[in-house]
């Protein structure tokens, strides 16, 4: 049975905290239990205090409200990753861990040590009080004196809900925009002290939005600070736009968001001039209060600055206003007449690129850098043709079965027609009545995915989209994709654990949750069991640990499974925002249903 203790309210000394602030005590013993209540009521008489006696019945009563104080016997709480879980779960929650006399403090969480006490059994109930009084006072020293108003604009529903949250939880003043356009009136109408700027929005980048509010008398004393996974490459959106201040590199932690709203509000405000000349305040994981995750799904470590001195290719995604990224001189521009689309995938993902040629329904040639020779992705009125290289070697390196009765210096031929022309293997073979038509195209297929699949792990790659009326002629009688999402669903499934390095390196304690359009999306394929099942995972409350355990997965092959998903960009993760709790329930009961999976 829960056990909850309301503190009668009484004047005293003691420190004065909210009525809705929580504490949660984890303490099966008794004797303990009773000092430890006894002093919480000392030291905060208006508290709601929930008590458990083991870390099941702590997660239940910390995923129905928030909690302000943690305080957890690691004697009932030896399990580490829920304990981490419980903590993610509460990112602004201060800790107190009990330990057993002349027992180290376990590693993995210590993690935030401005916000983690350990205190060794037995102790004096003084100790106590005077340590719960200091982590309940520290929370409490975060909330400015003088409410001040953030617009945060970003097309990320989660990334969203956990700013708002947090800056709301600190007594900000917080309104939120999903598109450039509503963050441009949201800040003509509500007049924000500092802005919150993601980079890349669906109907105009980062740059551009800034330099608008600058130009507009109105707006152009109001400060702006990017959100964005790829800082170093942003340096030259200061000479375009006064009014930004630097760069919050995603992903970040609560207390690294809220440090640097208070610096740059205080910078505003004169405790230090704005450094206007150079791009500056960079904050993110290099500053000393770093988040403990390193890597994102979504938001890669930066990668170094694009060369100035490479060519500039015409548009983004179509936008002729937009700034096209430099390509690498792989792609050979002189051969290459009408670009369509260019960039890398530090800033568009393959999965946009790929997304943009079927709905605009384009015919040519997608050329992404491989570790030797490019990359062809060629499309036909939006949809997947093959995909194919010059590297015969990188194409094919093993000897299918198919082959094994063919003349090996007309497979030698084949190969090296390949690395002339591009043509698969498979195709010059069929055309020369060596092997059969269908199983032809179930190599090109196979091993073009296979192919491609690379292309998905790599940490960062440079590409173009030629768009022509023509594709090759070895094309011509090569049945195309019907959907490019599937076809890219089927490509990543190639990809392995040991491919991914880093890329897949997600924190367990992270949460995955639907993108703006991923649930709609996610309905249209064709997941196998395994997809379905993980997919049913997902209700904006449990932690890639979590779905994990609960589907007795390796913690490896979850995060292979969600990576999938990740770079179809149908999922994002970031830290629990526990205001989406209420709004997402109905949403995954009928992606359960939808797909067979639950009631």
């Amino acid at each position: 049975m829960r056990q909850r203790a309301f503190f009668p309210v009484k004047k005293s000394t003691a420190l004065t905290t909210k009525r809705e602030d929580r504490i949660l005590v984890l303490e099966p013993d008794e004797s303990l239990l009773s000092s430890i209540l006894s002093a919480l009521h000392e030291v905060a008489p208006e508290a709601v205090v929930d008590v458990a006696h083991d870390l099941d019945e702590a997660h239940r009563i910390a995923s129905d409200e928030s909690v302000e104080l943690f305080v957890l016997d690691l004697d009932a709480a030896s399990d580490s990753a829920l304990v981490r879980d419980l903590r993610a779960s509460h990112p602004k929650a201060r800790t107190i861990f009990l330990m057993a006399e002349g027992s180290n403090p376990p590693s993995e969480q210590s993690e935030g040590p401005e916000d983690v006490r350990f205190l060794e059994k037995p102790f004096p109930d003084s100790d106590f009080r005077d340590l719960a009084q200091t982590l309940l006072q520290s929370g409490e020293d975060v909330r400015p004196a003088q409410q001040h108003r953030i617009l945060v604009i970003d097309d990320s529903l989660m990334l969203l809900n956990f700013v708002e949250e947090i800056l709301t939880e600190a007594n900000y003043d917080v309104v939120t925009a999903g598109t450039a356009e509503e963050g441009l009136q949201a800040t003509r109408q509500q007049k924000p002290d500092l802005i919150l700027l993601d980079y890349l929005l669906p109907d105009l980048p980062g740059d551009e939005v800034s330099q608008r509010l600058s130009e507009d008398e109105s707006t152009a004393h109001i400060p702006v600070l990017f959100m964005s996974g790829f800082g170093a490459d942003l340096e030259d959106a200061q000479a375009k736009s006064e009014n930004i201040l630097g760069i919050l590199h995603k992903p970040f932690t609560s207390d690294s968001l809220l440090k640097a709203v208070q610096q740059n509000l205080a910078r505003e405000e004169g405790a230090e001039p704005a450094m206007r000349s150079e791009f500056t305040n960079v904050v993110g994981p290099d500053d000393e209060e770093a988040p403990a995750v390193t890597s994102s799904p979504l938001w890669n470590e930066p990668a170094p600055a694009l060369s100035q001195e490479n060519e500039q290719t015409h548009s983004g995604f179509g936008d002729s206003d937009f700034r096209a990224q430099p390509q690498p001189a792989l792609f050979e521009f002189g051969s290459l007449a009408n670009i369509y689309f260019s960039g890398d995938t530090g800033f568009f993902s393959f999965s946009r690129a790929l997304r943009v040629i079927g709905q605009e329904k384009l015919t040519g040639t997608l050329r992404s850098a491989g570790p030797r020779e490019n990359v062809y992705l060629h499309a036909r009125e939006g949809k997947v043709v093959l995909v194919t290289t010059r590297d015969a070697e990188a194409y094919c390196s093993e000897a299918p079965v198919t082959l094994v009765n063919i003349d090996s210096e007309r497979v030698t031929e084949a190969r090296e027609r390949q690395s002339q022309t591009g043509c698969p293997l498979f195709i010059t073979l069929a055309r020369e009545d060596l092997i059969l038509r269908d199983p032809a195209l179930q190599l090109v297929q196979h091993y073009g995915q296979k192919l491609f699949a690379q292309q998905w792990s790599a940490p960062r790659v440079r590409f173009a989209f030629e768009q022509t009326s023509e594709l090759p002629d070895f094309t011509s009688d090569i049945p195309a994709d019907d959907d490019i999402e599937q076809w890219m669903l089927s490509t990543l499934r190639f990809a392995q654990v040991q491919d991914l390095a880093d890329k897949a390196n997600y924190d367990p304690a992270w949460i995955p949750a639907y993108t703006r359009d991923g649930f709609e999306r996610i309905q249209k394929l064709r997941l196998t069991v395994a997809e379905a099942q993980f997919a049913s995972q997902f209700n904006g409350t449990r932690s890639i640990a979590q779905i994990a355990r609960n589907l007795r997965l390796d913690l490896k092959f979850a995060r292979l499974t969600l990576f999938r998903f990740v770079e179809l960009e149908i999922v994002e993760c970031w830290p629990l925002a526990a205001s989406e709790k209420a709004d997402r329930g109905g949403v995954f009961k009928r992606l359960g249903r939808s797909i067979g999976i639950g009631e």
